[in-house]
């Protein structure tokens, strides 16, 4: 997690399943938690998302005060596309980009 003065980023590798998930929970509730700026989350490192991780971001999305933005790898991608989800999140293709949106 790391925070930038306007956003706070939360930065996700790996897998995000059934037995991950709840860390990345975790780590969101931290981070709204700690701090107070826009919220990002970085999934570009991730090579797999199931339906549980899916929830977890919704429930996220779900409890913000602003939208949540996403720098989505390919495999987190793919499963917003075919669920439709893509217009409940901001996506963006690098962390940059997303950051640079919450400073327009």
């Amino acid at each position: 997690m790391v925070s930038t003065g306007s956003a706070v980023v939360v930065v996700a590798t790996g897998e995000v399943d059934l037995t991950t998930a709840p860390r990345l929970h975790e780590a969101i509730e931290h981070a709204r938690a700690q701090y107070t700026g826009d919220l990002v989350i970085d999934l570009s490192r991730i090579e797999f998302l199931d339906s549980t991780g899916l929830n977890v971001l919704l429930t996220a999305a779900g409890s913000a005060s602003a939208p949540l933005r996403l720098v989505p790898s390919y495999a987190v991608r793919r499963p917003l596309e075919a669920t439709g989800l893509t217009t409940v999140f901001e996506l963006y293709d690098s962390l940059d980009d997303a950051m640079a949106a919450g400073q327009a």
